[in-house]
């Protein structure tokens, strides 16, 4: 009990000395007790920090939610993909926190690999890159397999070190102050907040054993053979573990970048029908999607 209110304290004087409660009030006035509270958690003798002085309100609430962790960054992402509540501009801004994350270093993602695959499978691994792409919970790095005597360009996602205890500490400390929230505050019971909590717990969860998610793309490839314009990344199961998914590298134009694909002379209008189509295709026909591919990880190749 005594960790997760520590932990509790720590988010909460983060999120209390950003400017998170100004930017959420123009949305949704938050009750008195909650803006006392953060009043006194962002107390500080210290001169205040100036360097976010010249950031936009978007910069501002997506700096503030990466440093406090991966379940805040989670929130952020889902904001991200809701401009109907936030805004156009403020969605625009939270999207670098869906793959534009300060990563971990080479060295500890190599590290991880020759742990989890063996020195044989590392060995054949060729040309690890930097990494391309940093989320909450994991990044990607590029490199080449040897997949029967042909050389393959392969994307080799990682799990963040010691993500799952960061996570469950983090998460435990919501559901405390999920508790504390439903108890003093008798109104918010019917929003079920400690249910919430735990439903964010169980799915992320989920993605942090990357054996699921490889096994949900093997699936998604073998529903989706046979469609036209539509392709699923091969994962290639020796170099795949708890920790580590490698799949076929796609190079691509992301969906969001418009510009980039009216360069390119691409019809986003006839992506956007394409989507739509194969979006109901597998959710009517198979009863299964991936919200990952079909969303933001959507690629024009």
């Amino acid at each position: 009990m005594f960790k997760r209110l520590i932990t509790l304290f720590k988010l909460g004087r983060k999120l209390a000395k950003s400017d998170a409660l100004t930017i959420v009030s123009k949305f949704n006035k938050p009750p008195l007790l909650v803006t006392v509270i953060f009043k006194l958690l962002s107390f500080s003798f210290t001169k205040k920090d100036r360097s976010y002085d010249n950031l936009s309100e978007g910069e501002k609430l997506s700096n503030s939610l990466a440093s406090m962790g991966t379940t805040f960054i989670k929130l952020g992402q889902f904001l991200a993909t809701r401009p109907d509540i936030i805004g156009d501009g403020l969605s625009k801004e939270l999207e670098s926190l869906q793959d534009k994350l300060p990563p971990f270093s080479q060295s500890k993602a190599k590290k991880m690999i020759r742990n989890d695959l063996g020195d044989e499978i590392y060995n054949s691994i060729i040309n690890i890159s930097e990494p391309v792409a940093a989320a909450s919970i994991a990044q990607v790095h590029k490199a080449q397999i040897n997949d029967n005597g042909v050389i393959k360009d392969v994307a080799i996602k990682i799990l963040r070190p010691d993500i799952k205890k960061i996570f469950n500490e983090e998460v435990d400390a919501l559901m405390l102050f999920a508790f504390i929230i439903e108890s003093l505050i008798k109104k918010t019971k019917r929003l079920k907040l400690v249910e919430v909590v735990f439903l964010l717990k169980e799915i992320t969860s989920l993605e942090m054993d990357l054996r699921f998610e490889a096994a949900a793309a093997n699936e998604y490839a073998e529903n989706t053979k046979n469609d036209l314009g539509f392709e699923v990344p091969k994962i290639y199961w020796d170099y795949t573990s708890e920790n580590i998914m490698t799949l076929d590298w796609i190079n691509g134009v992301s969906i969001r970048e418009t510009e980039e694909l009216e360069k390119r002379s691409i019809d986003t209008k006839k992506i956007a029908t394409d989507i739509i189509q194969h979006f109901l295709r597998h959710a009517v026909r198979d009863g299964f999607f991936s919200c990952r591919y079909a969303s933001r990880k959507y690629f024009c190749k």
